[in-house]
C-alpha cells in the first residue's frame, strides 16, 4: 500500500468513528427520561368522514356504556356519527396552554351559553352552548386545582387536566383527571405549592397555596418529538344537572407549541 492510500485509509476510518460518536449522541438525547411539555397545545378542529373522526372532539357515555362502544347520548346539533360525537374547534388561544390557567370569564354565561371560549369555541349540545376553561379554583367544587400539566416520556404523555371546567346552560361540571373531590365530601389534605401560576384569559397572577388532591386516573396519550403532533384522551364521571352519572370523554389532538409557560416579569398579584 502506498503512503497515499494509507493516508485515505486513515482518514475514512477517523470519519467512521466521528459518525459513529455522533449517532451514540443522539440516541442519548432521545431517551432522557420524562420531560415536562410547556408551552400551548394547539387543537386541531373535529372532522368527520364517513363514520371516522379525528381532530378534537367530545362524547358521552350513557350510565352502564363504556368509552370504546357507549351507548351515548346522541346531540342533536352535531352531524357527526348521528350526534354521538361533538366535533370540537380552537377558541382564541388555539387550545390548552400548561402551566397556566385559561379562566372563565366574568360573567360566565349569555342567557344559558357559555362564554368561556379560550380553549373551544363555545359548542352547542341541545341548543345550548358549552365553553371550556380551567380555573386555580374549580368552579363546580370549589377545590384549589393545578393549571394543567403534560409530561413527555418516550413518546407517551401522562397529563393533570384536574381543572378541566365545562360550563353549559348556566352550570358548571368538573371533566378533569384525575378528578377534585365533590364539594360536599371531606376536605382532602393537599400539597403545599409556593409558585404564582398566570392566567391567560384574565392576565394577571394567581397565588396558589394549596391544592386539594384530585383523584382517578391521569390523561393519557402519544406524542412525536419529531412532528410535535399529540393526542390526549381521557374520560371524567358527570356529577350533577341533568346529566349527572354520565361520562365525558375527552379527545385533543394537534400540535405542541413550546412556550415560556408565564411572563417573564410578574405582574403584582391582585387580591
Amino acid at each position: 500500500m502506498s503512503a497515499r492510500q494509507l493516508i485515505a485509509v486513515t482518514m475514512l476510518a477517523a470519519l467512521a468513528l466521528v459518525v459513529s460518536g455522533c449517532s451514540s449522541g443522539d440516541d442519548a438525547s432521545s431517551s432522557s427520561g420524562p420531560e415536562p411539555l410547556v408551552g400551548l397545545l394547539r387543537f386541531t378542529p373535529g372532522s368527520v368522514s364517513g363514520d371516522s373522526v379525528a381532530g378534537t372532539w367530545f362524547r358521552m357515555v350513557q350510565p352502564g356504556g363504556t368509552p370504546d362502544k357507549g351507548p351515548y347520548m346522541p346531540n342533536g346539533d352535531s352531524p357527526a356519527q348521528g350526534g354521538s360525537t361533538t366535533l370540537l374547534e380552537p377558541g382564541t388561544a388555539g387550545g390548552l396552554r400548561t402551566g397556566g390557567y385559561q379562566s372563565e370569564p366574568k360573567p360566565g354565561f349569555a342567557q344559558g351559553n357559555s362564554l368561556s371560549a379560550s380553549i373551544t369555541k363555545p359548542t352547542k349540545f341541545f341548543a345550548v352552548e358549552f365553553g371550556i376553561s380551567t380555573n386555580p379554583v374549580d368552579p363546580q367544587t370549589q377545590r384549589r386545582v393545578p393549571p394543567p400539566t403534560v409530561t413527555n416520556d418516550g413518546g407517551k404523555l401522562t397529563a393533570d387536566v384536574s381543572s378541566w371546567a365545562a360550563s353549559w346552560n348556566d352550570q358548571e361540571f368538573n371533566q378533569g383527571a384525575p378528578k377534585p373531590p365533590e364539594k360536599q365530601d371531606a376536605q382532602v389534605a393537599g400539597a403545599e405549592q409556593v409558585q404564582k401560576v398566570w392566567d391567560w384569559v384574565a392576565k394577571q397572577w394567581f397565588d396558589k397555596p394549596t391544592s386539594d388532591a384530585a383523584q382517578g386516573p391521569s390523561a393519557t396519550g402519544s406524542y412525536d418529538a419529531k412532528t410535535r403532533k399529540f393526542t390526549l384522551q381521557w374520560t371524567s364521571l358527570i356529577v350533577g344537572g341533568p346529566f349527572n352519572g354520565f361520562t365525558g370523554v375527552w379527545h385533543l389532538e394537534g400540535v405542541f407549541e413550546p412556550a415560556a409557560a408565564a411572563p417573564n416579569s410578574p405582574a403584582p398579584s391582585v387580591k
